[in-house]
């Protein structure tokens, strides 16, 4: 209970920050974004899968009802239902898989920490590597900080990171799994990295949020943890089956 109440107050800090981003000078719909966020956060991380998909479905026709009676200009309305599913299904739908993740059994805990490891080594290096010897540019448009050096950084210390877990609290998976384990989250994490500079980007933005002076905010956390989480819950809810 601890664990998904601590994973829902995450998911719910960074929704604040797309809300506040999307919609800066635009309090109605940083409160609607927020309140059906929550509630979908708290489906995902509390109650099983059926009834977050019952409030997915109440959340989206809230929404259509809302660009319907609650807005003259429906088109612009439309577009900012778009804007608020898009965050809603980010933070609410992807954060709870952490819980799902510490769910499974035996080596939920130590999956947790295997995703944090990964994503920690793997920002490590790819800072390191980056500042040292980066030169070429990875997608300029997107994030001109990051280059395809530091790129590769992310992925040795993603490596890394994933054979530190293994030896810590994982030593029953075998080298060839740990090792494709951390190649596909090195991929996947850098993948929604940039997926959230797309999002500060289009909102004009450098950091989601302040909550951490000098490191920007809750979004800037997690953004290379969501989608390593989702893959290795699949990944695992997989090996278990089969």
């Amino acid at each position: 209970w601890a664990w998904m109440a601590f994973v829902a107050a995450i998911s719910i800090l960074g929704l604040l920050e797309y809300a506040t981003m999307a919609f800066a000078d635009r309090p109605g719909e940083r409160l609607l974004t927020a309140i059906f966020g929550a509630l979908v956060t708290l489906a995902g991380c509390f109650y099983p899968a059926e009834i977050l998909v019952g409030v997915l479905a109440i959340v989206t026709i809230a929404g259509l009802t809302w660009v319907l009676f609650g807005r003259r200009d429906f088109e612009a309305g439309l577009r900012d239902l778009g804007l608020m599913l898009a965050g809603i299904l980010y933070l609410g739908l992807l954060t709870p898989y952490f819980v799902r993740l510490h769910g499974v059994p035996e080596v939920g805990r130590h999956l947790v920490l295997f995703v944090i490891a990964v994503g920690m080594a793997g920002d490590t290096g790819g800072y390191f590597v980056g500042h040292r010897l980066g030169r070429h540019k990875l997608m300029p448009r997107v994030s001109p900080g990051k280059t395809v050096e530091g790129s590769i950084g992310i992925m040795l210390g993603s490596l890394a990171g994933a054979a530190l877990a293994k030896v810590l609290w994982l030593p029953s998976y075998d080298w060839n799994t740990i090792v494709m384990l951390a190649l596909v989250m090195g991929v996947l994490g850098q993948i929604g990295d940039l997926s959230e500079s797309v999002m500060k980007r289009t909102f004009g933005t450098k950091e989601s949020g302040s909550l951490f002076p000098g490191h920007g905010g809750v979004l800037d956390r997690i953004d290379s943890l969501l989608f390593p989480a989702v893959f290795l819950y699949y990944h695992s809810a997989l090996a278990v089956r089969f």
